[in-house]
């Protein structure tokens, strides 16, 4: 029988330690007593600790007197002694040297004159220290190691890090889960602290241990873009960083749901604490809000391209905001794709097989120009190329736009094909500002049936059909298409539904929602010309909300975003603003001990939606023509609404919003 040490004694002490070695530290069911906490060795805490009696406490008697010394190499250069030394320039060498066992190797550290600001030394250069009289590899490595825990860089809001492989990661778990099972693989996070700080951290990966220099650019590109918008509807990008071959985001929007979660929960408790009246107002209130942030977007040249439900978070407090910019490739590559979900709230014009006005003529000289295009790499440092061509003599005016790198952010494709010819065919008609209103006017009606009360599942089924698959006569290849786009009838039955379902509300909430369902219907346009721009749905919704509904206080009903530029600035489209992003490479090197504080220069943005040289779908017998006249909401004759609160309240002015001035710097 072996001998009891103290480590095999089960106390409250070794379970906490053992806690800690495994990595469950904290607040636990095996750890319910204590909580270990970890040292951070921030600046506050190394200049607190490291003081006269902290270094004379770790030297020998006979060594002590020497601090008082001038150092040796002074010859009228300085009259530093060594104690000023180590307390101006050596607190973490100092640090560094007591953990490795030889604190007294400071004295001849400080004679050949270093200090803290040659931190962190190569593993090569930390044998010039001379630690020992004979080489000591085993120290020389404890040395380098134990460097990096006193040169903790800290996130600070807005920055960028690159870490190296050895450094310490500034943050803490959090050691919850939110109830959406999308959300549980992205972890919660705090700083060294501060715990009440909590963040969202995102992790996407740049290739691996050997990090992709093209893939490490557009990640560096598509943060940069997404700090053109501020709102607070969008979940901004608060820090980032590299470390092993990922990149790291941090958000300080904490969702607890998405969208989809919240809906099939039917019961959110976050939601059930409200009071009933709070409950409508939340809920039409993220309808302006949603689309607020939709504006500020296209009014940055900028477009979403991936609105569902899923990408939609919701916080503990219920605010509501987009987990990212659908269009930015790298914040897609974490989430797990729901091709489905992109097809069923993906606009006609996205979709293949919504592209009636698309003769094979077309797709033959597409796939033409595909195939003399091969020389095009998918990591070239163009932001992407347009092919175009008529697809009819009879329609010589319609152009098709293909994207032909992965950097470029003017093309969506939607991931749901179902035929050979198609999933070989490029994205003919990309998405746009157009699309975005669509699918925003899909979102609109699930938030409306949640509401109403009706539920989610019925709304599917009520606009799902049966679609053929294949060649015509064959029996049996169906798929059950439930989409907005292919079942625009049903879904505008469905409209009925909840429209006759308000009128039998007496609350003041439910009279907007009539108003609210003539505003989607024009949002569900298959012509996309004969959509309102999301500009004109935020202030429709805007008038809607105060004169039916009562609600004088609507969240982001400043409209602070809006940019105010003359028409004579705008022209330039969302694909050129953020392909300006991807070409300027700034060109400087990913060292690891360099910081990066990202900021944008001045650019001219613009206030208007893209129009697209596209054929317009027909929405009834012929295509109408599309004026400036404001898009008029009328309540069908049959029924009659109480009229609307006599109070008038003006729409405030909006302010003018400036981006950030981006100024690229490093710091050693």
């Amino acid at each position: 029988m072996t001998s009891r040490t103290l480590t095999n004694v089960v106390n409250e002490q070794t379970i906490t330690f053992n806690a800690l070695i495994y990595g469950y530290a904290g607040h636990s069911l095996v750890t319910p007593h204590s909580v270990l906490q970890q040292v951070w060795w921030t600046d506050e805490k190394i200049d607190a600790t490291v003081t006269k009696e902290f270094v004379t406490s770790r030297l020998r008697p006979n060594e002590r007197d020497r601090l008082e010394q001038p150092v040796a190499f002074g010859d009228g250069l300085t009259d530093d002694t060594y104690i000023e030394w180590i307390l101006e320039k050596a607190k973490r060498l100092f640090l560094t040297l007591v953990e490795s066992g030889v604190p007294d190797q400071i004295f001849p550290v400080i004679d050949h004159s270093w200090e803290d600001d040659d931190l962190p030394l190569p593993l090569e250069e930390v044998e010039r220290l001379a630690l020992s009289y004979e080489r000591n590899d085993q120290l020389n490595y404890k040395f380098h190691n134990t460097q990096f825990t006193y040169l903790l860089r800290e996130l600070t809001e807005g920055a960028h890090f690159d870490y190296a492989p050895n450094e310490v990661l500034p943050l803490e778990y959090v050691h919850s889960l939110p109830p959406a099972v999308a959300l549980q693989n992205w972890s919660r996070v705090h700083l060294p602290k501060k715990p009440n700080d909590v963040f969202v951290r995102r992790k996407i990966s740049l290739g691996g241990a050997v990090m992709d220099e093209d893939l490490e650019m557009d990640f560096h590109n598509d943060v940069e873009a997404s700090r053109l918008v501020e709102h607070d509807h969008i979940a901004p990008v608060w820090a980032s960083y590299t470390s092993k071959g990922n990149a790291y985001v941090l958000t300080n929007f904490v969702g607890q749901h998405t969208l989809k979660s919240f809906i099939d929960h039917r019961k959110p408790a976050q939601y059930q604490r409200l009071q009933k009246k709070d409950r409508y107002q939340l809920l039409l209130g993220w309808l302006h809000c949603l689309a607020d942030a939709i504006t500020s977007l296209h009014q940055n040249g900028l477009y979403h391209g991936a609105i569902r439900p899923s990408n939609i978070l919701i916080d503990e407090s219920n605010a509501v905001a987009f987990s990212d910019i659908g269009s930015l490739g790298s914040f897609q590559k974490d989430k797990r794709p729901d091709p489905q979900e992109a097809y069923n709230y993906g606009s006609p014009e996205a979709n293949s097989s919504a592209r009636p006005l698309l003769t094979d003529q077309a797709l033959k000289k597409v796939d033409s120009s595909q195939s003399r295009k091969q020389s095009i790499s998918s990591h070239g440092s163009s932001a992407g190329q347009s092919v175009s061509s008529s697809s009819s003599r009879a329609h010589g005016k319609t152009k098709l736009t293909r994207t032909t790198t992965n950097n470029s952010l003017s093309g969506f494709d939607f991931g749901f094909t179902m035929s050979r010819r198609t999933k070989t065919t490029p994205t003919l008609l990309p998405a746009t500002e157009k699309s975005d209103v669509f699918a925003l006017g899909c979102v609109y009606l699930d938030i409306l049936t949640f509401l109403l009360k009706k539920k989610a599942h019925d709304f599917t089924k009520h606009r799902s059909s049966k679609k053929k698959v294949g060649e015509s006569g064959r029996t049996g290849n169906s798929r059950t298409d439930s989409s907005f786009h292919g079942n625009i009838d049903k879904v505008r039955a469905w409209m009925k539904v909840l429209e006759d379902t308000a009128f039998e509300h007496d609350d003041d909430a439910f009279r907007s929602i009539p108003h609210i369902l003539d505003l989607v219907r024009a949002m569900l346009s298959q012509n996309p010309g004969l959509r309102p721009t999301a500009r004109d749905v935020r202030d429709r919704l805007f008038g809607i909300l105060v004169n039916y509904s009562g609600i004088m206080d609507v969240h982001c009903g400043a409209h602070s975003h809006d940019i105010l530029v003359r028409a004579s600035t705008i022209d330039s489209d969302a694909a050129s603003t953020v392909a300006s992003l991807r070409t300027s490479n700034s060109g400087s090197d990913s060292a690891s001990s360099s910081v990066r504080v990202s900021s944008m220069t001045n650019s001219t943005l613009r206030d208007s939606s893209i129009t697209e040289s596209s054929t317009l779908f027909d929405d009834s017998a012929s295509i109408r023509t599309i004026n400036a006249e404001p898009l008029k909401i009328a309540i069908s004759p049959s029924k009659t609404l109480p009229p609307p609160p006599t109070a008038h309240v003006a729409s405030p002015t909006p302010k003018r919003f400036n981006p950030w001035h981006r100024v690229s710097s490093r710091v050693s």
